[in-house]
């Protein structure tokens, strides 16, 4: 399947997911709703995981490779956290564009860690991604 088309798909289930996080979240804890989460996702990925031909990657694992897997995660943990924070405290419709800014913060890592080029293409991305975030959230900052 085209990798774009995939990309538009990823999109459209992942715009779909806050209105679903937003409504559980007005009656539960986001500590309670990530872990049910998790727990829940665990369960459906394992029996997928112990079927797949993947298993015997475990006894390949070194502790770089356990680290390069378990930091992002972490990162990711507390990410959904704080997100799930900001929902409850706020419109879907003004959080998630402004969650969605990540890829400033990738280009900037990415150029630091990475040592990859920041091209014109970056720039001006960066430059529209920060006006839009402006754009919804000017009446937050600007009220007369």
């Amino acid at each position: 399947m085209n990798p774009n088309l995939l990309a538009l798909i990823v999109a459209a289930i992942w715009g779909l997911a806050p209105i679903f996080e937003k409504m559980s979240l007005k009656e539960l804890n986001p500590m309670f709703v990530l872990f049910v989460r998790f727990v829940l996702v665990t369960c459906l990925i394992l029996p997928f995981y112990l079927t797949s031909n993947s298993f015997s990657s475990i006894l390949s694992l070194n502790l770089k490779n356990i680290l390069l897997i378990l930091i992002p995660g972490v990162l990711a943990v507390l990410g959904i956290y704080l997100y799930f924070n900001a929902l409850v405290g706020s419109s879907a419709s003004k959080i998630v564009p402004l969650t969605a800014t990540y890829p400033l913060f990738t280009c900037f890592y990415g150029y630091l860690f990475l040592k990859e080029q920041i091209t014109l293409e970056t720039i001006i991305g960066t430059a529209l991604i920060i006006l839009g975030v402006f754009v919804l959230n000017y009446s937050d900052y600007f009220k007369p």
